[in-house]
This record gives structure tokens, sequence and C-alpha cells, in this order.
């Protein structure tokens, strides 16, 4: 009831909702109108196991499935799919600058989207083949994409920052630690290799963070350069963000590993994976967990893996399928997790979610 309410309030500030339709209303003074909204609708579980291709080692089968889920969004609303979307509970309408930031078009957001992929992709690759226990060679920081608000054009895609006011980093993290430790308007020099191999330096005037001025920027995307002992090409489609982080990593070592990961099992799950191994949070989780639900040509997914910060998201979340979610905070704990689920134990924090008959 409340939200139709809502719905009639609206309708009666802006003349029958003819603004609304026509965005003639500005979402600085209505914000729940479609042209400031965009809807998250649940998009299909794709078993990552079939997108990576493996060559220096051996691989084994894996007698279930490792399936990363999606998020389809639509932009482009009318008022009668905005009004079904807010009162449905199978799709989200979230505001339009949480997937398209102020003054980003969807070419750049786009772009963006595919720099994190190939982010989250490296770092599942790194973290899965130390688990594993390769030793693993770092380089230093590579530039993976320059944002259109770089504070200098002297980055390329391809560089490799070696080092920051002369002390040497060896990962991406350590470049990002030494930017943060200054402050907007403060001076840094970059040492930067080539990938023709040549050196150069790069000074910039630190700038401020779009969404936060105080902290400092400089507008480049990074990832650890690696001397890896495998090569590891995952294909992803246009599928982009880094939230498949987590099931890519648990299909790397599904797949270089003697021991069966899935134990035949049909597995889905979400979350970004960082450097360390820990699991993070990520949105559109009911939109996911319902997508994984749905079936397919080998049935739907019966256990679902969450980020334990997205946890309360999956609460009362609309599921086509009863499915097993459970919560974990490092890839260590995920693989610890199937491991229990293989034996028959289930984890004590796990919540058994019902179909709604």
């Amino acid at each position: 009831m409340r939200r139709w309410l809502i719905v009639a309030v609206l309708f009666a500030l802006v003349g029958g909702g003819v603004a609304l339709v026509r965005g003639d209303v500005p979402c600085e003074l209505l914000a729940l109108q479609p042209s400031c909204e965009v809807v998250l609708r649940p998009g299909p579980a794709e078993d990552s196991l079939a997108l990576i291709e493996v060559s220096g080692a051996p691989t084994y089968p894996s007698a279930g499935e490792l399936r990363l889920t999606t998020v389809a969004v639509d932009d482009d609303l009318d008022l009668q799919e905005w009004l079904r979307a807010r009162t449905s509970d199978a799709v989200e309408a979230v505001p339009r600058e949480t997937v398209f930031p102020p003054g980003a078009d969807r070419e750049e957001v786009a772009e963006q989207n595919a720099a994190l992929m190939t982010d989250s992709q490296q770092t599942a690759t790194v973290v899965a083949l130390e688990a594993l226990g390769y030793e693993l060679d770092e380089r230093g920081a590579r530039v993976a994409a320059v944002a259109s608000d770089a504070v200098t054009d002297e980055f390329a895609q391809g560089d490799v920052i070696v080092a920051v006011d002369d002390d040497e980093v060896a990962d991406s993290a350590a470049v990002v630690a030494a930017v943060q430790a200054r402050e907007p308007g403060e001076r840094l020099s970059f040492e930067v290799v080539a990938p023709d191999g040549g050196h150069r330096q790069v000074i910039v005037d630190l700038g401020g963070a779009p969404d936060d001025p105080s902290r400092a920027y400089v507008g480049v995307l990074l990832t650890t350069d690696l001397d890896l002992p495998v090569d590891v090409r995952i294909d992803a489609g246009i599928i982009g963000g880094p939230s498949a982080g987590l099931m890519f990593a648990l299909s790397i070592v599904e797949l270089l590993g003697e021991d069966d990961v899935t134990g035949g099992a049909l597995v889905a799950g979400t979350g970004t994976v960082a450097r360390d191994g820990s699991v993070g949070p990520v949105g559109g989780v009911r939109q996911k967990l319902l997508g994984a639900t749905v079936g397919g040509d080998d049935g739907p997914s019966a256990v679902f893996l969450v980020p334990r910060g997205n946890l309360d998201d999956t609460q009362g979340a609309p599921v086509a399928n009863d499915v097993l979610v459970v919560p974990v905070d490092t890839l260590d704990q995920a693989l610890a997790v199937l491991e229990d689920l293989r034996a028959g134990q289930e984890p004590a924090d796990a919540v058994a979610l019902q179909a709604r008959g």
C-alpha cells in the first residue's frame, strides 16, 4: 500500500505523470521518476569453467558446474515499466548514477567495466594459482585503462609502473597506497616501463577523486604485472565489471587441481576477489540469485556463494527453485565450504531459501 501511495503523490506533483514520461522534472528536484532510474533484472548464469582456457599445465574435468551470475540493466523505461519495477520483488529500480556516473556516457562506462573485468580475471588467476601452491613473480603495476578525467595524458594502457618517488613497487596495491598517502595537489614521480621496454618518468600533480575530492586521484586503473607460470585465458564475452572474480578463481582451482571442487553440484555465486583472496560485496545480488535458480539445460543451481557483506540482501529474495545460500569471506573459505558440502556437511551459517509456491 505504501508504494502505491508514493506513486499517487508523484502523479499529483507532476500533473498526472506526463512530466515524468517526458523527463521534464530535474532529478535534483524529483529523484523518483523513470528518467532518473534504471532497472536491474536477472541475467543468465553461465558455467565459468567453459569460459576458461589453460595452457602450460594439465587440467582436470569437473563433474559439476561453477556458474557466474549476471544482471541485465534496462535504462530506457517508460512510465508503466518503471511503476512495475518499483513494485516487483524480481527486479530493482536504482538511481541512474549508480550505473552511469554523472558525466560518463555509455561507451565510457562500457570501457571501464571491460577494464574492471580484465583486472578481475587477472586477480582471480593470481589468487587461484597461489592457492594451488604456485610461486609468482610480481614486477610492478600495469596500467589497464586511463580514465577520461585522468590528471595527465602521459600514461598509456600497457605501461608498467615500477617505482613511485624512487621507491620500487612490486604490485598495484603498493602504487595505490603511495597515492592515497598523499593529498590532492601534491606532486608524485612515477618510473614507467613502456610496452616496448623503454623507460620514462611521469610527474603528476595529484587531483581529487570524483566521489571524494579530499582523496588523492590519478585516474588510471591498475593491475599487478606478473610473469605467470601457467597461461590462463578467460573469454567472458560482453560481461563486464569485477563481480565474477570469486567464480573465476574457483574455476581455475577446479581446472588445475586434481580434486573435484564441485563434487558434481551445480554451484553459482558472485563476489569480487582481491589480491589477498578476500571476497568483496557486489550489487544486484537478489537478481543474480533469482537468475541462478531459474534453471537451464542442466537444471537450477543448488548452491549460491555470496559475499558475507551481501548476505542480508538475500533474505526474502524470490527464487525459482530451492537453493542453499552460503556466505564467504575469502577464496580459501569458499573452497572449504565446497569441501564440506562434498562431505555432506552443511555450513553452520548457510541459509536455505525455498521457492514460493
